[in-house]
This record gives structure tokens, C-alpha cells and sequence, in this order.
């Protein structure tokens, strides 16, 4: 039981592990929007970062199921630029 507590624990630091810069961006707009700007954000900073921490974390999203849906490309597209480029000021 412990081991599995100690596993869960070390997955939610994992995939929690943006910069505090972007803890608390939450863009508005329908769904598809916000799944597109998370998959953008992470593909933002894999893309941007030099050290290859967020490389082995996030690497590229895009949603196969999701590419015809205007929604989530305009997400992906917002949430791309704005994570690369606020990651890239804070280095």
C-alpha cells in the first residue's frame, strides 16, 4: 500500500511540474479550446527548453482525433506560444 501511495505521489509531482509562472493560467473558452491550449502549453515548453527536463516530461501533443476541430487548433496555437515564450523569459 505504501509503495503504490509513494508511486501516485511521485506521478502527480511529475506531471505537475510547470513553471510556477504558469500555475495558475487557465484560459477561457469552450473545451476543445482548453484541451488544445494544455496540449500546446506543454508542447510550448518541451519545444523551448534547453536542459531537456520538460523534453522527457511533456514532448509533443497534438491530438490525432482533434486536428479537424478549429476550437482545439486555435487552443493549441495560443497555448504554444504563450508557454514558449513566457518559459523563455524566465530562463
Amino acid at each position: 500500500m505504501k509503495k503504490m501511495i509513494v508511486m501516485t505521489l511521485g506521478l502527480l509531482i511529475m506531471t505537475s511540474c510547470r513553471p510556477s509562472s504558469l500555475w495558475f493560467i487557465s484560459p477561457e473558452g469552450p473545451p476543445e479550446f482548453q484541451l488544445g491550449w494544455e496540449d500546446g502549453c506543454d508542447t510550448g515548453l518541451s519545444a523551448q527548453d534547453k536542459d531537456a527536463f520538460y523534453s522527457l516530461i511533456y514532448g509533443y501533443k497534438k491530438r490525432p482525433e482533434m486536428l479537424d476541430n478549429d476550437w482545439y487548433t486555435k487552443g493549441w496555437s495560443e497555448g504554444f506560444q504563450y508557454c514558449r515564450y513566457n518559459y523563455a523569459n524566465h530562463q
